[in-house]
């Protein structure tokens, strides 16, 4: 999806990144219903690094190549956070997660926003993911909307609206979370 991005190709790039959350929506509720390996394990983070790191990192740097900065800090912390979520045992997700930071990424860039709000996005989202921010995993009826909802995005490009909507939402959770308990 990088590639069809570089040869600017954009709507065939989103296209291949949707369909990359939608196989790691699947491949993580398959391994929830079936023993997991180490190798498997290890696959899918590298599968995540390309798609969730990789991919958002290589868009921003070609919409300008002065975000390099940004996109590098991206997909490093992109990398960190899929480390240690391979070495933690916990319930809920520990910094926000790849996926979330990619869609948030590719939202604003499929939407053109300006270089400093995408530069300014990138930090902070970068920061969230190797933060010690706890989100919950999402599964069950949510999962199929947001599956639903990518699959549309597909097709109708104005749902990249509701994937930042979403992304921001999910984003800003655990201090709503705060924020009600007292």
């Amino acid at each position: 999806s990088a590639v069809a991005y570089a040869i600017q190709d954009f709507e065939k790039s989103f296209t291949f990144f949707y369909i990359a959350l939608i196989a790691d929506g699947l491949d993580g509720w398959v391994a929830s219903k079936t023993e997991k390996s180490k190798i498997g394990r290890e696959l899918d983070s590298l599968a995540d690094a390309i798609s969730f790191g990789l991919f958002p990192a290589i868009a921003l740097f070609i919409r300008d190549a002065s975000l390099f900065a940004f996109s590098s800090l991206l997909l490093a912390f992109s990398i960190l956070r899929l480390a240690r979520f391979n070495v933690l045992n916990c319930p809920e997700f520990v910094g926000i997660p790849t996926s979330v930071s990619a869609i948030a990424i590719t939202s604003l860039l499929r939407l053109k926003m300006p270089i400093e709000f995408l530069a300014s996005a990138s930090l902070v989202l970068s920061i969230l993911m190797v933060s010690d921010i706890r989100y919950p995993r999402i599964g069950g009826k949510y999962l199929a909307i947001a599956g639903t909802i990518l699959l549309l995005a597909i097709f109708y490009s104005e749902l990249c609206y509701l994937l930042l909507f979403a992304a921001l939402l999910y984003a800003v959770y655990p201090a709503v979370r705060v924020w009600r308990r007292g």
